[in-house]
């Protein structure tokens, strides 16, 4: 990356950031570098030799494309000498390991529900009640509640599916969570209207 810009906090990102590399090396080979897409601008050369999908061999001018090994004294690649001052990353005060103050676990939840075809949506309700169904009943409790979080038709249906109701107040077993783990997405359709999931009412529960 360009020093100065860096990976927003989203989840998914942070996660598939960790898993590029490997993932290209199982879906294409270790060639994936040499795919146009994935290529570097100016050329480089490498003692990779062979495998799936080689685009050609990485030889620099004059390399003897015969040795793929160093040091050697028959004409095979020598490390480039440092260009300039290595990276040196100024870091002050302590590096530390903490939660993310802005946590946000039911927006994308929310919006991919929403962005999917009528279809779609009908499909994962029907997957999730068949699978939930053979759950305990605080199980499901849990799982109504974040799907409410995230989308309140989303809850709604899967509620319907189960032949229960949204819960109206955070189940016991979630308690232990931090407010802001359960903070939920400010879309208005992940409540009810005129009424919150926090209060019994919103389910017409008494």
């Amino acid at each position: 990356l360009v020093d100065g810009l860096d990976f927003s906090d989203d989840k998914l990102l942070q996660g598939r950031t960790m898993s590029y590399s490997d993932t290209q090396r199982h879906r294409v080979g270790a060639n994936y570098l040499q795919l146009p897409i994935n290529a570097p601008r100016s050329p480089v050369a490498t003692h990779q030799r062979g495998g799936n999908m080689a685009y050609a061999v990485d030889v620099a001018p004059g390399q003897n494309p015969h040795v793929n090994y160093e040091p050697s004294s028959l004409g095979g690649l020598r490390v480039a000498p440092a260009a300039g001052k290595a990276h040196m990353p100024f870091a002050g005060g302590p590096l530390v390991r903490q939660s993310l103050p802005r946590q946000n676990n039911y927006q994308q939840a929310g919006e991919r529900f929403r962005a999917f075809e009528p279809w779609e949506r009908d499909e994962l309700v029907s997957n999730l009640v068949n699978l939930l169904a053979r759950c305990p009943d605080d199980i499901q409790e849990r799982m109504l509640w974040h799907f409410s979080r995230a989308d309140r038709e989303y809850g709604q249906r899967v509620a319907s599916g189960l032949g229960r109701a949204v819960p109206g107040r955070l189940p016991e077993s979630l308690t232990h969570l931090r407010p802001e783990a359960l903070a939920e997405s400010t879309h208005p359709d992940t409540q009810p209207r005129g009424d919150s999931l926090e209060s019994p009412s919103a389910t017409g529960q008494h």
